[in-house]
């Protein structure tokens, strides 16, 4: 019985989760634009001085350059072809290491086919734009031998130039099925 007592004046005072409709009436709405008329261009500046597109995302390469989980996806496709230096080509200073951190993969004899799947880059320093991202990758490789299965990543900094990603490290591991 206490209850209702307590919440009784509750029920006459309103609730705060409904809307003030003397508030939404105050706050002015922007009206609607229809930009597929073709004489209005997004980009340009409005009335007052303010431009409608929202400024270009920085960027530690060229604009036009292919994105980081596109260069991993050619490399593994180069991987296929028997010329190793196409391959090397989208390592850091254009060869790998003694042991290439990828070498399972490299190390496959008589490698038919390669299926990758990259999900988005992240960001592993705090720079901005950010210098150093890392693509999850998981990867199918078929040969005579059988299929195996790989997790990991691929490490990407910008060329020195700025006109793409290498690979700057990498590390996968066998995964069960």
């Amino acid at each position: 019985m206490r209850r209702v007592v307590f919440l009784l004046p509750l029920l006459f005072a309103g609730c705060s989760c409904q809307p003030d409709p003397d508030r939404d009436a105050a706050v002015p709405r922007p009206a609607p634009t229809d930009v597929s008329a073709g004489s209005a261009d997004p980009t340009t500046p409005t009335g007052d001085g303010l431009a409608a597109a929202p400024p270009p995302a920085l960027s530690a390469v060229a604009p036009d350059a292919v994105s980081e989980t596109t260069t991993v996806r050619n490399y593994v496709i180069a991987l296929l072809g028997s010329d190793r230096a196409s391959s090397d080509a989208y390592w850091s200073g254009g060869r790998t290491g003694t042991r290439p951190d990828d070498a399972v993969l490299r190390s496959i004899p008589q490698l038919r086919n390669l299926r990758v799947d990259t999900d988005s880059p992240i960001a592993r320093d705090t720079a901005q734009p950010s210098r150093l991202r890392e693509v999850p990758v998981r990867i199918r490789a078929t040969s005579a031998d059988g299929t195996f299965n790989y997790h990991g990543w691929y490490r990407l900094q910008p060329r020195a130039d700025g006109s793409g990603w290498e690979i700057h490290s990498a590390s996968l591991q066998p995964t069960l099925r």
